[in-house]
């Protein structure tokens, strides 16, 4: 499949990156929220119960979303420094992302179209197919 131009797929690399990276940040901030809630609500409570409780499951819970949202920020930035190993990264959170309805669905079908692109392998110089060539040697 390779129905984008090179000046076009450079665009829509950029695209997915700031997609990524946004998409991520957006995570972080949800993260946060849950973190400052939990923790605020368990300290104005006089029940020391819900005080024991609240802010360790808000600690756990936003730390784990960051966790999640990381990985989306690092495969953005690698994206826009067109790092090589950032093409598989963000591939493998793509397919992930698809689960994710409905924005995560749309995020997902979109980084894919433009990473699965045989241009998009030649524009991180990796994974280039060797068939060609072989097929040459052979002739």
């Amino acid at each position: 499949m390779n129905s984008l131009s090179k000046r076009d797929l450079e665009t829509h690399i950029s695209v997915v990156g700031w997609l990524q990276i946004l998409n991520s940040a957006i995570n972080l901030l949800v993260a946060a929220f849950i973190v400052v809630l939990l923790v605020g609500i368990g300290s104005i409570t006089n029940d020391p119960t819900v005080n024991a409780i609240l802010p360790t499951t808000g600690w756990v819970t936003g730390g784990f979303l960051a966790a999640l949202a990381l990985p989306g920020l690092i495969a953005g930035i690698g994206l826009l420094n067109r790092s090589s190993w950032s093409r598989v990264m963000a591939i493998v959170i793509a397919i992930f992302q698809l689960a994710l309805f409905p924005i995560g669905t749309v995020l997902g079908v979109y980084t894919l179209f433009v990473l699965i692109q045989r241009s998009a392998e030649e524009a991180f110089g990796c994974c280039v197919s060797e068939a060609p060539r072989v097929q040459a040697a052979a002739a």
